[in-house]
């Protein structure tokens, strides 16, 4: 009986030391860019405490970041509550595995609007969100997108302004032959 008892109190204790271990070595999410250039991410977390979520994605040409995220909200007691406090969003740049922190904007408390001001460069680049669960809940979860905005080649400032030069021409064509 006490041999049953130990056994179920062990297995107990390495279950809990398990799930706690898992709550803090989570690995970084890659997130993926779809052909519009907007990318999607979000966790969901069992377990009441603080939490770090780390985002990686990559920009293969020059291109202006923007992203928002929202919590989740549930209803104890009949009211919406959120269920996540995000206490802030970390932008970084990551070139040989070295991190270096970037500047970045952050409005809001439930709902969030971030963005990075300086023009990103081709390269990997990610993100951290911190926070912990709100209202002494037990789970909850949060989402959000990014967007990005590449930066046109010079080739196509100089396609635009060639067009726009012609489109001058042939309208100063146009009034010139009336004239005379």
């Amino acid at each position: 009986m006490k041999k049953a008892l130990f056994s179920k109190v062990a297995g107990s204790l390495l279950l809990s030391a398990g799930l706690l271990a898992s709550g803090v070595a989570a690995a970084d999410e890659t997130v993926t860019f779809q052909p519009g250039g907007v990318a999607t991410f979000g966790i969901t977390h069992n377990g009441a405490g603080s939490f770090s979520d780390t985002f990686l994605f990559s920009v293969d040409t020059a291109s202006w970041l923007s992203g928002s995220a929202i919590v989740g909200y549930t209803a104890p007691g009949g009211q919406l509550k959120p269920n996540f406090d995000i206490t802030g969003v970390t932008f970084f740049s990551e070139v040989n595995g070295v991190r270096t922190d970037l500047a970045a904007n952050v409005v809001g408390d439930d709902s969030l609007m971030f963005g990075v001001p300086t023009l990103l460069q081709a390269g990997t680049y990610g993100f951290t969100v911190t926070g912990s669960l709100a209202n002494g809940l037990a789970a909850g979860s949060y989402a959000g997108n990014l967007a990005v905005a590449p930066v046109p080649e010079p080739s196509t400032y100089a396609m635009l302004g060639l067009g726009l030069g012609l489109l001058a021409f042939t309208a100063r064509r146009k009034s010139g032959a009336k004239l005379g």
